[in-house]
């Protein structure tokens, strides 16, 4: 046990055992109490004050968030699956290429992360069906079609932005795209005519009252 210790807490595993730390802290608190700590949406949004960053409906990366389930699945879901199977990687790796205190160890963190994403990607799949059926909150998928919400990043015909929904006491956030060629910017008010054919965002227009 005592080596098992030096071998997590040496100069290059200490980083991969603190966020595998940190991750079990997270779940147990969110486990035990419900108290919802997701300091990153669960839609895994994307910075709202510069709308500009909203990956376009073509982009590599987008097609790189889908790979990987981001945006479908929890992003802290997927980090914490990440970071365990890279520190497994790493506590048992290190130690037999006797680097765990040597600087050259943290070359390992690379195909360690890289092993840590195709292992959550798989181990994740069995889960994506079963979260697509609930919202972030475990509750039954709510049908948005008619609700009218605020737009928090700018939206267009070809481009994909957020809006703001309130829900009873929640407030969501999902994607959407204009229906027309009008542009929302942040703070108008649209309603949601219908979701895409992927149901991975909605198609909205203005709602002037």
């Amino acid at each position: 046990m005592q080596e098992f210790f030096h071998i997590a807490f040496s100069k290059v595993n200490f980083i991969a055992t603190l966020f595998a730390i940190l991750f079990a802290i997270y779940w147990i608190i969110t486990i035990f109490t419900g108290l919802d700590l997701d300091v990153t949406d669960a839609d895994a949004d994307i910075d709202h004050d510069h709308p500009e960053t909203q990956y376009s409906g073509d982009s590599a990366w987008e097609s790189v968030l889908k790979f990987f389930y981001i945006g479908e699945l929890p992003i802290l879901f997927i980090l914490s699956l990440v970071s365990i199977f890279m520190w497994l990687f790493l506590v048992n790796i290190t130690p037999v290429l006797g680097w765990e205190d040597k600087w050259i160890g943290f070359v390992l963190y690379l195909p360690g992360f890289i092993l840590g994403l195709l292992l959550t990607k798989v181990v994740a799949m069995p889960f994506l069906k079963l979260y697509r059926m609930f919202n972030h909150k475990g509750e039954q998928s709510i049908d948005f079609v008619g609700k009218v919400g605020t737009v928090v990043a700018g939206i267009k015909q070809n481009k994909i932005g957020q809006i703001e929904i309130k829900h009873e006491s929640d407030v969501i956030r999902v994607y959407a795209k204009s229906m027309t060629d009008e542009e929302y910017k942040t703070g108008e008010q649209v309603i949601i005519l219908e979701a895409s054919s992927d149901e991975k965002f909605y198609l909205v227009q203005s709602y002037n009252l």
